[in-house]
């Protein structure tokens, strides 16, 4: 392993050592094995780099969202298909092919309770996305080993379901309320507290089952925690004591998580400076427009063409019985002898045969 190679895993076991490990286990494994750095090697333009991976990001959702309008149109497709095409559009736009950010998370209805969806198929398994379906998507590109973490959740159809409506949008303002107070010198927790109370007032307090976000960089969950708790139950970290400072990049991504039913989270990210905030992501939309995804949302002409029913089908009928067998035999052997003396007739060539 060359010096660089071995300075820069040192750096991440340094920045994703425990008790942060857990969260960062893809690049430490990496690390160890001298798999790091990527091609690209880390950049020491972090905060390029991660804007360059937020673009990407969005890239992913909004091709995640017009799959999710196929359903609408009649494509059936899986949540592990729509996971695939997300990934390769960010690839083919500039995100390492070697090494997501992490693994793009399709959770359709019931999985989308679960906050990282599918456990048994990584985030993205066979289950068919279906017409009505609350759909969470969260997703990361990584350039130059800097990442991006962004969630966004969408209807198929849209929806006229008070629950989800409301939950859709305590989440929503929840994420508003904390916006103004991103900036160096807030204590993490305190935007936790502020979310919090807000989606416990909507009356889906017991459903909110994760922290408000986290730091993020080389590694998808760093510190700072934005917790108002000292453990958190997804990340196992414990930073949520620490100010935020000038270089840090986080996530704001409150949820809600109705068990076997559906899931909401919306997730934005922000490079935290002296003053205030750059809102990453602010031209994703989030509304609730963007939620609720509508036949007329894309042209009509893109979409998925249904196989033609067997009502319309073209094709012959099918299993033929004998008889049609035996006169289409009859029938190809009598325009094949028909055609044969019309081309000796006109001088073609003949090649002897019977």
């Amino acid at each position: 392993m060359g010096r660089p190679v071995l300075l820069a895993g040192v750096l991440v076991l340094l920045v994703c050592s425990a008790p942060t490990a857990a969260a960062c286990e893809t690049e430490v494994a990496n690390a160890l094995e001298g798999k790091f750095p990527s091609p690209t090697g880390i950049s020491p333009d972090k905060d390029n780099s991660i804007r360059e991976a937020v673009r990407l990001a969005g890239i992913g959702q909004h091709v995640g969202r017009e799959m999710l309008w196929q359903v609408l149109m009649g494509a059936n497709l899986t949540e592990r298909q729509v996971a695939d095409e997300i990934d390769r559009a960010m690839i083919e736009n500039g995100s390492n092919p070697q090494w997501p950010s992490f693994s793009t998370i399709v959770a359709s209805g019931a999985n989308g309770a679960i906050p990282h969806g599918d456990p048994e198929n990584d985030g993205a398994g066979p289950k068919q996305v279906m017409m009505g379906d609350v759909v969470v998507i969260d997703l990361g590109g990584r350039v130059n080993d800097w990442v991006s973490d962004v969630t966004r959740t969408y209807v198929i159809g849209g929806t006229t379901n008070a629950t989800v409506l409301k939950a859709y949008m305590a989440v929503h303002d929840a994420q508003n309320l904390t916006f103004p107070l991103i900036e160096a010198g807030t204590p993490a927790w305190a935007l936790d507290d502020i979310a919090r109370t807000h989606i416990e007032e909507q009356g889906f307090g017991e459903h909110f089952i994760h922290s408000l976000g986290h730091g993020f960089g080389v590694c998808v969950h760093e510190p700072p925690l934005l917790s108002g708790g000292t453990d958190d139950p997804l990340f196992g970290l414990s930073y949520n004591q620490q100010p935020l400072a000038p270089y840090d990049a986080i996530t704001i991504e409150p949820g809600i998580y109705l068990d076997g039913w559906f899931g909401i989270r919306i997730e934005d990210d922000f490079l935290v400076n002296q003053e205030s905030h750059e809102f990453l992501t602010a031209d994703l939309p989030r509304d609730l427009d963007w939620f609720m995804i509508q036949r007329d949302d894309y042209d009509p002409s893109m979409a998925f063409t249904p196989p033609e029913t067997e009502g319309e089908s073209r094709a012959l009928p099918s299993p033929l019985g004998m008889l049609e067998i035996v006169g289409l035999v009859g029938l190809a052997g009598w325009r094949s002898r028909d055609l044969k003396g019309a081309l000796s007739t006109d001088g073609a060539v003949n090649d002897g045969a019977p």
